[in-house]
């Protein structure tokens, strides 16, 4: 596990002393966090967005921190595209929808820009059914409002 100082200050050189008195209810393990996050960024970003292991904070909360990624069949992992904290003492996700804007304006900015072009494949002739008509076009009506 990796702990994180928060707002610590440390000096450029020399002796650091860590002097931290508290205690903390850990009521969320590192797992159940990372499966809560998991799935809310299936359910509300994008099923190619997953979560790498959580990292425990201790700032003015004690959190975890759960970094963040999205991964394609073509492309390599992106890694630390944002993060979702989840509160140790309450398992509660904090301000997710900064996370989610945060998370959705880098892979906006920073990824969709560098993806190779989308190219639909045609399936070989000896592979496409005889027997079975193809399937009705969908048609969507255009929005008037």
């Amino acid at each position: 596990m990796t702990i994180i100082l928060d707002n610590y200050t440390l000096p450029e050189k020399g002796k650091l002393e860590l002097n931290i008195q508290a205690s903390v209810e850990i009521v969320i393990t590192a797992k159940e966090a990372h499966y809560k996050v998991r799935w809310w960024l299936r359910d509300n970003i994008n099923m190619f967005v997953d979560a790498d292991p959580p990292i425990f904070v201790v700032g003015e909360r004690y959190m975890w921190r759960v970094p963040v990624y999205i991964a394609f069949a073509s492309s390599p992992k992106y890694s630390n595209i944002g993060v979702v904290n989840v509160d140790a003492s309450t398992g509660e996700m904090l301000d997710l929808e900064n996370a989610k804007q945060a998370i959705i304006e880098h892979i906006e900015k920073k990824i969709v820009p560098y993806l190779p072009p989308f190219k639909l494949k045609q399936m070989p002739a000896e592979f496409i059914p005889k027997d079975i008509p193809p399937a009705p076009l969908l048609v969507v009506p255009e929005d008037k409002g």
